[in-house]
């Protein structure tokens, strides 16, 4: 009977500290996935804003986030938004993107990154309001990223001018039950096709 109400206790004290990991990523703009019209075409784009990956021994990892966006007037591709957050002296651990590379269930793939969107992530600056000092996109086609959320095993490894970092895609919550960015993306694809339904 002890032994039955500390299981549960346990369980409760799990799930409350699952649901505080989410809240507070989404009240630090982390992992949220929002619906706007452009003022410049009216397409309609979905975001999911930059969350943490796990690395492949599932430990939380900094200092690479990882979102995406998508829009209706290019509707068969998909812009993933790398930010670089600072490390703990304040500087950039990683400040560039050279190459993105997927492993998607064993099949290797590579795509090239654009410029930094953000002159911070050249070195120097001060945190923004989304506390990223630097954005790359990598833009890959949307049945690409259907691949990688359906996949049993999604490896990222981004190439960068300091060498290079892995991360398991696949694995929605790193140590301490933290959300990953799969979780937000997942939620931009379901409104995606619900858009997609719509039409």
């Amino acid at each position: 009977m002890i032994g039955s109400t500390r299981k549960r206790l346990f369980v409760v004290a799990f799930a409350l500290a699952m649901s505080g990991c989410t809240t507070l990523d989404q009240l630090t703009g982390r992992g949220v996935v929002t619906e706007r019209t452009s003022g410049f075409d009216n397409a309609t784009l979905i975001e999911a804003s930059p969350n943490a990956l796990a690395n492949v021994d599932g430990t939380w990892t900094e200092p690479l986030e990882l979102g995406a966006r998508w829009s209706s007037a290019t509707p068969d591709s998909i812009a993933l938004v790398m930010g670089w957050a600072p490390g703990t002296g304040g500087t950039l651990v990683f400040s560039d993107t050279r190459a993105f590379f997927l492993n998607i269930d064993g099949k290797i793939s590579q795509y090239s990154a654009g410029q930094p969107a953000s002159p911070a992530a050249a070195g120097g600056g001060a945190a923004g309001a989304d506390r990223l000092y630097g954005i790359n996109e990598v833009v890959i086609p949307y049945s690409v990223l259907e691949q990688m959320t359906a996949a049993k095993d999604c490896r990222i490894r981004v190439q960068t001018s300091n060498g290079f970092v892995d991360f398991d895609f696949t694995r929605a919550h790193a140590l301490g039950g933290k959300p990953t960015a799969i979780n937000a993306i997942n939620q931009l694809m379901a409104k995606v096709a619900a858009l997609r339904n719509k039409a």
